[in-house]
């Protein structure tokens, strides 16, 4: 029995260790049901609607979607009987009542075994020092839906569309209403404590100075991370600076105001074929060798509310979990196919399409994947620098270069390079330092599951390892090493296209809505040459899940038809719809060779040219062969 999801571990024999944790997880119960307890959504406040969910072929059966959905990895956002009573701040509703969560474009999910409260997808309940809480899986940030019809259409491991940021400011304003509204605090107390007699005003005294405790730090947090501008809507997380402020805050327990502008916004992105890149985040600051993998889970968790003590290296992270969770996406999990749900490719305008990403050197930076389904691939990252792909700086800029006071680690030398912190250190480095913290000091609550369980399943699995070995970064098709330099830093990567179309908006910011605008100029510097070339939205609004299936991308209804819509504008700080407008002929591609390599000049820098702009009907050929990968 697996704590965080009722996971069964199960097969033909089970007397030891090794057996067990060799096998096939079993969830909910002895049978998962067919449709993974997806729930539609015929009432969507947005506008959206569905009868119907439909799941398409990524490798996982039912089984692998409800461990992914319901197991945790340690995060305590909120005690969970606060979760599950806690009313809206306007209403006597449920704040985790379906309309609400639609509203913040969670996914529903009706009640299994795993999770017989019928939380939202990604959603968990976990425990620790004997406390239950609630809080995220990385299903909750990694499942996607698209809505064609009255059909939506489920996607593990897709970017989420969900509003993080709205969400948490909703439940602070829903504890502070609770605090204020003497009624409200009654009903939540008749909910969590009962109304008998046994529930004193000692209780009732405790259970008010608990919801002010948990409202500060909410607060706190919200204050730490969303000041600034932009907000960040729907589908979009500054990952790195939330780890980051959480990180510092905690090496300077008394100083809650060692934190940084969370400005830079990014979009969910997809898991799969994640394990098998040697590098990987949008701008490809991990590497995926084995000791960087556990960090890379373990910061995620450290920035999704797990929480963490860095004076003793106490945290509620279940690495065990997180090590499986790695090993299923890597062994099971492929893109998806364009589904018959939706309308037919037309393989004739493909084919030409394909002819254009071949013209337009698309391949150089996003490798070709040959079969979809190996384990055995290794997925080189092309990292292309700010000034060569020309997209907003912002997010690899703050990755790259935020500093905070070290704190705790002041003196100590850095995690994974030579150096020490000093009285300030950089963001990334003392993220570094504060993952080694927790994953060499074990917090006893979690050592005999994590010590036993991790030493069963290394042993079990060690010849099946198919992690990265020896990984050297590529900076604008130059192989690099892993010097220890800013400037290798500030880049970001380009990936295999493969599933491309089910990860709308592009670019990492999410500033294009489609990729029908993804090949057009975005006129950040003046009109297109060509006067009849439109040019990338400045604005559009995010949050429909209806899918565009022409455009490929979510639909963008006016706001003022559709105002609980997200606005996203261009024109803001970390927004900047600008750049790799390679077919648009404004961004330069490299040379070839004569055997189709990059071309380098005298001083071994890549050769760059520029390509004419592609015709209306090249563009649309271009969407139609993206399709098909």
């Amino acid at each position: 029995m697996i704590r965080g999801g009722r996971a069964l571990k199960t097969c033909g024999f089970a007397s030891t260790l090794l057996a067990l944790v060799a096998c096939g997880y079993m969830s909910q119960g002895f049978r998962a049901p067919v449709d993974r307890g997806a729930k539609p959504s015929p009432n969507d406040p947005l506008g959206d609607h569905t009868r119907r969910i439909v799941y398409v072929d990524q490798g996982w059966d039912e089984t692998d979607s409800l461990w992914f959905y319901n197991t945790t990895q340690g995060s305590n956002l909120l005690p969970y009987e606060l979760f599950l009573h806690l009313e809206q701040a306007s209403s006597t509703q449920a704040f985790r009542d379906d309309a609400n969560m639609l509203r913040y474009r969670y996914l529903l999910s009706k009640p299994t075994w795993d999770n017989p409260d019928a939380l939202p997808v990604g959603f968990v309940k976990d425990t620790y020092r004997g406390r239950a809480y609630v809080g995220l899986t990385c299903a909750a940030c990694h499942t996607g839906q698209l809505d064609y019809g009255e059909v939506g259409i489920r996607i593990d491991g897709g970017p989420a569309l969900a509003d993080l940021q709205g969400f948490l400011e909703g439940l602070e304003a829903s504890l502070a209403a609770t605090l204020r509204d003497e009624a409200k605090f009654r009903r939540l107390a008749a909910a969590v404590q009962g109304t008998a007699p046994a529930a004193t005003y000692e209780q009732r005294a405790k259970l008010r100075t608990e919801l002010a405790t948990w409202h500060a730090r909410l607060s706190g947090e919200n204050r730490q991370n969303h000041g600034g501008v932009p907000r960040y809507g729907y589908g979009r997380v500054d990952a790195f600076g939330r780890i980051f402020n959480r990180v510092f805050t905690r090496l300077t327990p008394d100083d809650p105001h060692n934190t940084n502008p969370s400005n830079a916004p990014v979009s969910y992105p997809f898991l799969w074929d994640t394990p098998l890149h040697d590098y990987v985040q949008w701008n490809g600051l991990i590497s995926n060798e084995k000791n960087q993998v556990a960090a890379r889970n373990v910061g995620e968790a450290l920035g999704s509310f797990a929480s963490f003590d860095l004076d003793t290296g106490a945290s509620s992270v279940v690495l065990p979990n997180l090590n499986r969770m790695e090993r299923q996406l890597r062994e099971k999990l492929w893109s998806p196919l364009w589904p018959a749900v939706l309308p037919a490719i037309d393989p004739k305008r493909a084919a030409q399409g394909r002819k254009v990403f071949e013209r337009y050197r698309c391949g150089t930076c996003h490798e070709p994947i040959g079969d979809r389904e190996s384990t055995k691939r290794r997925v080189v990252a092309q990292l292309i620098s700010l000034p060569r792909v020309g997209t907003d700086p912002t997010m690899a800029r703050n990755a790259a270069t935020l500093e905070g006071l070290a704190g705790l680690i002041e003196g100590e030398p850095y995690a994974n390079s030579p150096g020490r912190h000093g009285r300030t250190t950089p963001a990334h480095k003392a993220l570094g330092s504060a993952i080694k913290r927790v994953i060499t000091r074990p917090d006893p609550d979690r050592w005999f599951l994590r010590r036993w369980w991790d030493l069963g399943y290394e042993l079990a699995t060690g010849l099946l390892d198919t992690t990265i070995k020896n990984p050297s970064r590529h900076v604008d098709h130059v192989p690099v090493g892993n010097r220890d330099v800013v400037d290798d830093l500030l880049v970001y990567k380009a990936r295999p296209l493969n599933g491309i179309w089910a990860t709308a908006p592009y670019l990492h910011n999410g500033s294009v809505p489609n990729l029908y605008e993804l090949f057009l100029p975005s006129c950040a510097e003046g009109p297109p040459a060509d006067p009849g070339t439109p040019c990338r939205s400045r604005s559009f609004t995010v949050g429909s899940r209806r899918f565009d299936p022409v455009k490929v991308g979510f639909e963008t209804p006016s706001a003022t038809k559709r105002p609980a819509l997200f606005v996203f504008d261009a024109t803001l700080p970390g927004n900047s719809n600008a750049g790799h407008e390679y077919a648009a002929g404004v961004t330069p591609v490299m040379e070839l060779d004569p055997e189709g390599r990059p071309a380098r000049g005298p001083d071994g820098a890549p050769r760059l040219a520029w390509l004419p702009p592609i015709s209306e009907d090249d563009r649309w050929a271009l969407v139609e062969y993206l399709k098909t990968l």
